[in-house]
């Protein structure tokens, strides 16, 4: 009788030694396949490597030269007839080879707010903010856009949010 206890024994902790194999091995590969393809995890391997998840540059074309600009050196973005234009602090604009909807992934939340379907505006370039009376706000920015700029009631909560962090 001890003979086929001490046999049981054995089987079960092998069963369970393999169960526990088996199931180390189903973790660490959803581990891994969770992590290949997650796209939140970026800017926390980001974070850990001291590199900023956005950018901080974009190539801008002057005829046939290639520049960079640097953020610190942009004012706003803003598109017209389907092209993107960066507008810089010293109020030149340059050509983007990036759509606005790009540009949300690319810009710092913190830095970049897209203020309607045209505009992506640095908080460094905001002069003035006016409160309408339609409960809209209109915003005046340096250097000067030659046109006036609103905000939808819709957004203007998210706005001030934004400006209040």
């Amino acid at each position: 009788m001890g003979l086929l206890f001490e046999e049981k024994v054995s089987t079960s902790d092998k069963i369970l030694k393999l169960l526990r194999d088996f199931s180390a091995e189903i973790r660490v590969e959803k581990v891994d396949s969770f992590s290949e393809n997650s796209r939140w995890l970026v800017p926390i391997q980001v974070q850990k490597n001291n590199i900023s998840a956005y950018k901080n540059r974009f190539l801008v074309k002057i005829g046939n030269n290639i520049l960079f600009k640097n953020i610190d050196e942009i004012a706003y973005f803003f598109a017209e007839d389907k092209i993107v234009y960066l507008v810089s602090v010293d109020a030149k604009q340059y050509i983007v080879d990036y759509r606005l909807e790009q540009l949300e992934t690319l810009l710092n939340p913190y830095v970049f707010y897209r203020i309607n379907r045209k505009f992506f505006v640095k908080i460094d370039a905001i002069q003035k903010v006016k409160q309408l009376t339609n409960n809209r706000l209109q915003l005046f920015l340096k250097p000067n856009f030659e046109q006036e700029i609103f905000i939808s009631k819709d957004k203007v909560k998210e706005f001030k949010a934004w400006l209040d962090q």
